[in-house]
């Protein structure tokens, strides 16, 4: 199967390399790259121009668009059988395809995710995510992105042609953060996920780069325009105590947000919110612990 690897990008010319060679150098060849520019002005055409490679599609948008519609751009100039993802600044290890594409084998596995490398490039600290659940997951998945980030993820085209709008919208613009998990819910409705354990993505945090990741007032919007989409199925299909860690789970999303980007004082006031709603340990700890700091935040959640 033909896989179509789509790359947004926006003035990351320099780490821009790593990303794409990650791809070229993959055990697995049967691949097209898509880079989508969203009108950087640091030379990123003129070095994508300089590669010069047959797998490689270059498309600089007019104006700047910001990464959700560039990967629905992508999408949509995409010509593989699967779909997947990669942020300008991470990169996949080189078996990453061959390991994923052979799940698609079963026709009743619409998406694939993996593990993933958390490295703290500041303070030169990693850990591993671990992928839990493959099946029907729509209910879990209205309490928490148990999927992940896009970097990791492969999806059948099949599905993205019935989950997506006319205009290609696989990607919800409305959505200010979060347009990744919104996706992960709506294919999880209809279609079963499976996983590779081990990590298969080395996802860079870097405190000097921007990112939408960096601002939490859009975090605290998407996770209210989630909860207005999606506002009938979570009172239909959900408990009292499913509602309930739902909340805990955005609270804690938010923490590991905060921590993420060096903020200490919200990563405390997030893990309070979330212990006064369930007095569990993972919260308490994490509360005392973002007194001292963000290194030993990150070594705590690591151990959890």
């Amino acid at each position: 199967m033909l896989v179509s690897v789509i790359i947004p990008t926006y003035n990351r010319k320099k780490l821009l390399d790593i990303s794409i060679n990650s791809v070229l150098n993959q055990t697995y060849q049967n691949f097209e790259i898509i880079i989508v520019d969203d009108n950087s002005n640091d030379g990123t055409d003129k070095y994508i121009k300089e590669i010069n490679h047959h797998k490689i599609h270059y498309i600089k948008n007019k104006q700047t668009m910001h990464a959700p519609k560039s990967r629905n751009i992508g999408i949509s100039y995409s010509k593989g059988d699967l779909i997947s993802f990669l942020d300008d600044d991470d990169e996949w290890y080189p078996d990453k395809l061959e390991k994923q594409v052979k799940l698609f084998s079963d026709i009743n596995i619409g998406l694939v995710y993996s593990g993933i490398d958390l490295f703290f490039e500041d303070y030169n600290l990693s850990y591993p995510t671990s992928p839990k659940l493959r099946g029907s997951i729509y209910k879990d998945m209205l309490i928490k992105n148990y999927i992940g980030a896009t970097s990791s993820v492969i999806i059948r085209r099949d599905v993205l042609n019935h989950v997506c709008t006319k205009k290609h919208e696989c990607f919800d613009p409305a959505f200010p953060a979060r347009q990744d998990y919104d996706l992960w819910i709506r294919i999880t409705e209809k279609w079963k996920v499976n996983f590779i354990y081990e990590p298969t993505v080395k996802q860079y945090y870097r405190n000097s780069i921007n990112r939408i990741s960096r601002n939490l007032d859009n975090h605290i919007k998407a996770h209210k325009l989630l909860n207005q989409k999606y506002n009938r199925n979570i009172d239909s299909i959900l408990s009292y105590s499913n509602k309930k860690e739902r909340l805990i789970n955005q609270y804690l999303f938010l923490a590991a947000q905060s921590i993420k980007i060096n903020e200490r004082k919200l990563a405390t006031k997030y893990y309070l919110e979330a212990f006064k709603i369930k007095r569990d340990i993972k919260s308490l700890a994490m509360y005392f612990v973002s007194f001292f700091g963000v290194k030993l935040m990150i070594k705590l959640r690591s151990w959890f």
